[in-house]
């Protein structure tokens, strides 16, 4: 009875040790499996310092390697919760600050709950397997028990010691950003905005600056609260939290410094409530909202500066959200609000219903919605995890906003949105299919009920630990306007009325080099009239190579190439015939100056031309468009 794909899978916690892989050769299926768990400390061998991947697995053996691996994994639990123990009974005072070696302790204690949290997947393997092999293990004397909620006993009482050590952090940035034009010729910048033509580089110069301050305190054992703040012109200066997507409807004027603001970033309660019998676990506040891509997911605001707390894709809103879990089910209510999310110089979280040709005239003020997530397994090594989520949202009573394209307009008082989402893993190939809809309403009709889908399958396989890759199909209607976050093709985000593939492969050239590239290939939807949208004759590509390089321990380099293409054979531009290209060339260089302090420098050359077709030309200039950005960026963690 051959049983080792299952041993390759889950036999992780085995103790260590210096085994060689001496008779498994680099071409066999299960050699980069076995060389990252001997890497990793978790897998050995048999005594003479060999694996015998073909030979024949008895139940009794693998009864063994199940038992050893369960003993290690109640070892390093144990470990952990003595270490818990130590920090749990150490004296606090306060108010005075925490000493570092406690914080480094607790520190190290987060990092191992981390670790042991990302092994989920193979404990589930583990109970699984332990159900099958129960006679043989009961043989060894070995009672196997539900680890995971081990686990969960340990996150809760690490959060609970987080929030007796509660504490302001924060951070701290200072940022600069000018472009300049060559030879007088403008340009759209990958933040959708116009670069001065006068090619004076501090004609168009911008410093922003920010703090953020985070409080995180335990009002009672069950109870804790937390807050963040945000203090500067850097929200002022990009105008949003949130892009819109429409990029030929979006303000396109240069980005400008405007005064210093105040916000409410992040600031909840979370509680344990009883609902019709039913445990939930109660968010309320301002919380932090993020579904998938296709359905609700923040388009980040900038490129050019990065800020940590703008890149998680979070929508942050007014209102509540429940939680509860039922078995493999678990559901999430929510609802709320986004009118009150302003600063006194912005509005913070824009909902725009967009994609790069075709919006909702206005950001939805109020939504409410329920998302579910069911996980199964369709065989012993086949997890299967399915994803459901409706949300409605609008504007208010008495309010109406249209639905704009370059061919439809429609008063509209609702957007609803529908995601499926099924993924799995099959031979060690991750899968994932997801399915929208954007749906508007007028009263009780559909203003657009068609045209509105898309349709996302990819899978992904590593061919070693140095080099793997995802490939993917997708169909994008033109209505399509979920607020999600899908893609970007230069300066063009959540493309549309397009089909087609795409893939991503990433390479390790070495431990300090690795390589990224991204192609895209698609064709017109063909959905529109010939003269209204892309045709099955149009094409668009986009090519995009990334190399990341870490010269020392303070020094860090990236470098990027990005180039875009079209070829219009229809009418769809206003008859304008062309095969138009865009190229960014960037280059990124990061300097760490110290504990939790690091200095940022990015320059990014823009070469568009339209050839052709104004509308495609890459700035303002109906024929060619080059410029140039800089970026500094100085950021402190405290």
């Amino acid at each position: 009875m051959r049983y080792w794909s299952l041993l390759v899978l889950t036999i992780f916690a085995l103790s260590a040790s210096s085994a060689q892989m001496q008779d498994v050769p680099p071409n066999h299926w299960a050699y980069q499996a076995i060389r990252q768990l001997i890497r990793e400390g978790l897998l050995e061998g048999y005594p003479d310092r060999t694996f015998r991947p073909n030979e024949t697995v008895t139940r009794a053996q693998f009864a063994q390697a199940i038992a050893r691996a369960y003993q290690n994994l109640t070892a390093r639990i144990a470990a952990a919760q003595q270490r818990l123990e130590r920090l749990t009974e150490a004296p606090i005072t306060q108010p005075a600050p925490q000493p570092d070696a406690t914080r480094d302790a607790l520190r190290q204690l987060q990092q191992e709950v981390e670790a042991l949290r990302g092994m989920r997947e193979a404990v589930d393997t583990l109970q699984r397997l332990a159900q099958e092999f129960e006679p043989e293990l009961r043989q060894q004397k070995l009672v196997v028990e539900d680890l995971r909620d081990e686990w969960q006993s340990l996150e809760e009482r690490v959060r609970a010691l987080e929030r007796r050590f509660a504490r302001f952090t924060g951070e701290v940035h200072f940022g600069s950003v000018g472009t300049h034009s060559f030879e007088k010729r403008s340009a759209y910048t990958l933040n959708g905005t116009e670069i001065n033509p006068s090619g004076k580089l501090l004609q168009s110069f911008a410093s922003t600056h920010e703090m953020v301050l985070r409080v995180n305190q335990a009002v009672s054992p069950t109870i804790n609260a937390r807050a963040t703040m945000v203090f500067g012109n850097y929200l002022p200066y990009v105008r949003a939290a949130s892009r819109n997507a429409d990029i030929f409807r979006a303000n396109r004027t240069a980005l400008s410094v405007r005064n210093t603001d105040f916000a409410i970033w992040e600031a909840v309660i979370e509680t344990p409530l009883e609902l019709f019998g039913q445990q939930f676990q109660a968010t309320v506040g301002r919380y932090p909202l993020k579904l998938s891509r296709y359905t609700f997911q923040r388009v980040e605001p900038d490129y050019y500066l990065n800020l940590p707390h703008y890149r998680d894709g979070a929508h942050r809103v007014d209102g509540a959200k429940l939680d509860a879990t039922y078995g493999a089910l678990s559901v999430s209510l929510f609802f709320g609000s986004n009118w009150g999310s302003r600063g006194n110089q912005t509005a913070l979280f824009p909902i725009y219903f967009a994609n790069h040709n075709s919006s909702v005239s206005a950001p939805a003020d109020q939504f409410a919605g329920v998302h579910l997530r069911y996980r199964t397994q369709i065989s012993a090594d086949i997890p299967l995890e399915a994803g459901f989520t409706y949300f409605a949202a609008g504007l208010g009573r008495n309010r109406t906003y249209q639905h704009i394209n370059r061919t439809v307009e429609n008063n509209v008082d609702r957007a609803d949105v529908l995601g499926l989402t099924l993924q799995s893993q099959i031979a060690e190939i991750p899968i994932s299919i997801e399915y929208a809809q954007s749906i508007l309403w007028r009263g009780d009709s559909r203003a657009v009920g068609g045209k509105n889908r898309a349709f996302d399958a990819s899978a992904a396989y590593r061919f070693s630990d140095r080099w793997d890759i995802l490939v993917g199909y997708r169909e994008i209607d033109p209505y399509f306007v979920a607020p999600g976050n899908w893609g970007r093709i230069g300066y063009l985000y959540n493309p549309s009325d397009i089909k087609g593939s795409y893939l991503i492969t990433n390479y390790t050239l070495t431990d300090r080099l690795q390589l990224r590239f991204t192609g895209d290939f698609y064709n017109g939807r063909r959905t529109l009239p010939f003269n209204q949208g892309y045709q099955g004759s149009d094409r668009l590509n986009r090519y995009m190579l990334e190399a990341r390089y870490q010269l020392n321990e303070r020094w860090h380099f990236e470098a990027s190439y990005e180039n875009v293409r079209w070829e219009i054979n229809s009418l769809a531009f206003g008859g304008n015939r062309g095969k138009p290209e865009w190229n960014y060339l960037t280059f990124r260089a990061r300097y760490d100056l110290g504990k939790d302090i690091d200095l940022n420098f990015l320059y990014q050359i823009i070469d568009a031309n339209g050839k052709g077709v104004p509308q495609l030309s890459g700035g303002p200039s109906p024929t060619g468009n080059r410029a140039g950005v800089f970026a500094a960026q100085l950021g402190m963690q405290f």
